[in-house]
């Protein structure tokens, strides 16, 4: 059984040309993606032991990225293709380099059922992550249902928030939804503008406060070119971004995740003890798996993989 398990969607985006407004793009082109999916290959470049849960459309883009995660060494045993529903699909329009809008299309990663989730490949994990989308859907009744079976099991569950307003018919909804799944997680990771969302406030140690109070042991809080905040409840601070030439955004939160779980999934002891010098070389080590994302145009493509992790760390560290 895979050491880390994640479940979500997987999908093929199509991107608009950098720096062109949506309405103004005369073409789009295919590239792999789905933060969950991202994230697994990511794990399975660094050479971690990951499976895959979701569904992709009986279709050549389906096929396609489940040759992809395979290809990264991903267990894809319960990684399904429907027979009825298409792929999922999202139009990404990239306004400026740290800029995306994001319009995703229904699609099989909507048809997770309770009956399709492999409960002892989720129980037998240490590590088990997912994210919002598939809250908003469907889906949602299994999804939370796996995440209730991981933390159980006593599994660190990972919840990447990745709020997209245009996937939700209601906002309020949808923070309900999103809060209801952050007490499950372990660690929540989150941007400035989700944090403010689920909190009330922009504060980092209160709104991160607040999570842990509800059952959050860890918060991370990505902060663009400023690098990414940690908060455990007894230990906090800011590490900064790593320094890369930026093309293209759309990855980089992915890549953090998945470089945080494959740090999370080597860990003896329980987050909330953890002190600040352990936390900081976790946080670099995601950083850098960010930061590499983000010098490639897309997302699966432009992940990184261990050994150019760590020539990135090793370079950072000598300057």
């Amino acid at each position: 059984m895979p050491n880390i398990v994640g479940l979500g969607e997987a999908l093929i985006d199509l991107f608009a040309k950098p720096g062109v407004p949506l309405k103004e793009a005369d073409s789009l082109t295919p590239a792999p993606g789905g933060a969950p999916a991202n994230v697994a290959v990511t794990l399975g470049r660094l050479g971690a032991d990951v499976g895959f849960i979701g569904k992709v459309g009986k279709d050549e883009f389906g096929k396609l990225l489940q040759e992809l995660l395979q290809q990264a060494s991903v267990d894809i045993t319960h990684f399904q293709a429907d027979p009825v529903a298409p792929t999922m699909l999202a139009v990404v329009a990239s306004p400026s380099p740290t800029e995306q809008h994001f319009t995703l299309y229904p699609s099989a990663a909507e048809k997770l059922s309770v009956d399709d989730l492999p409960q002892n490949f989720i129980e037998s994990a240490q590590v088990f992550y997912f994210g919002s989308v598939t809250l908003s859907n469907q889906s949602r009744k299994a999804t939370m249902q796996a995440a209730q079976w991981a933390k159980k099991a006593g599994c660190y569950v990972v919840f990447d928030v990745n709020f997209r307003p245009a996937v939700w018919a209601d906002e309020s909804e949808a923070k309900h939804q999103i809060e209801k799944a952050a007490k499950l997680a372990t660690v929540i990771k989150m941007n400035e503008s989700e944090l403010k969302f689920l909190t009330g406030t922009d504060d980092l140690q209160q709104g991160c406060n607040t999570l842990i109070e509800q059952g959050a042991q860890l918060c991370c809080v990505s902060l663009g070119g400023d690098g990414a905040y940690f908060d455990n409840g007894h230990v906090r601070g800011t590490v900064p971004v790593t320094d890369v030439e930026v093309v293209d955004t759309t990855g980089s939160g992915d890549a953090f995740v998945g470089g945080f779980c494959f740090q999370l999934s080597k860990l003896s002891h329980p987050i909330a003890g953890l002190d600040e010098a352990t936390l900081r070389r976790m946080i670099e080590f995601a950083n850098a798996c960010g930061g590499l994302a983000a010098t490639k145009l897309g997302a699966m493509s432009a992940l990184p993989n261990l050994e150019s992790v760590t020539a990135l760390m090793k370079t950072i560290r000598e300057a």
